[in-house]
This record gives C-alpha cells, sequence and structure tokens, in this order.
C-alpha cells in the first residue's frame, strides 16, 4: 500500500469493505465477518453495542455477531461522512438491519474508526446504537 491515499480512494476502500461486511453478514459468518473487517486481533478491536458493555478482541466480537445473526439476517450499511488523515479515518452512517422472517428494517447509526493496515482499510473500533444519525 502506497502512503498517500486520496479521500476518494478511502471512501472507495471503506466501501469496498462494509461490501464485504454485509456478505459475511448474510452468511451468518461471524469468524469471517470479524477477520475481514476488524483490524488483526493483536491490535485488540473494541466493539461498543447497544446495552452491552464493550467487547474486545476476535472471539468477543464473532460471538456479539453471532448474537445479532439469531434476530437478523441481512446487514446493510449506508455511508455519510467519511473523513481520513494519514493512517487514520473515522466514519459516521447508519445501517440497516433485517428481522429473521422478515419485517421491517431495524435502524441503528454507528461510528466507525479505521486504521490502514498492511492490506487495506480495517475496523479497530466501532460504536453503534438503534436510531438514525440526527
Amino acid at each position: 500500500m502506497s502512503d498517500t491515499h486520496t479521500l476518494e480512494e478511502i471512501r472507495k476502500t471503506i466501501q469496498a469493505q462494509s461490501d464485504r461486511f454485509e456478505r459475511n453478514f448474510a452468511a451468518a459468518d461471524a469468524a469471517k465477518l470479524v477477520a475481514e473487517y476488524y483490524v488483526p486481533e493483536s491490535m485488540q478491536p473494541v466493539v461498543s453495542a447497544p446495552d452491552a458493555p464493550a467487547v474486545v478482541g476476535h472471539a468477543a466480537i464473532a460471538a456479539l455477531f453471532g448474537g445479532f445473526f439469531q434476530g437478523f439476517s441481512r446487514a446493510r450499511q449506508e455511508p455519510h461522512f467519511i473523513r481520513a488523515d494519514g493512517n487514520m479515518a473515522y466514519e459516521i452512517s447508519n445501517s440497516y438491519l433485517t428481522p429473521q422472517g422478515g419485517g421491517a428494517e431495524v435502524q441503528f447509526r454507528y461510528t466507525a474508526v479505521w486504521r490502514r493496515c498492511a492490506d487495506t482499510w480495517r475496523v479497530e473500533a466501532d460504536f453503534f446504537a438503534t436510531g438514525p444519525i440526527v
């Protein structure tokens, strides 16, 4: 990876990572979702979900998403704001989860802190809560 990236290149990479997240969520593959979306285990990725304490590390994050797979069949991420500087970026966006068996999507807002890793940009910290970005 070169040392310089335009904001547009970073946005495209983050969108590609979000698309990968959606595919792995739909496949209910928590291990793959975590391995491909979050920073390596050695960097101790952290996720804070609604109404629960933050979890740290791949195993804990995979277990968190395993629980989401019980209630939801699909995730759709809709990027709104992405800012970047050097090897760090942040994203403030919406995510929509489709309940198992259908029904209205449940809307979440999230903030993700992205870090440029050796192979691509990955999420280091992820905070989400129910409701829209307003």
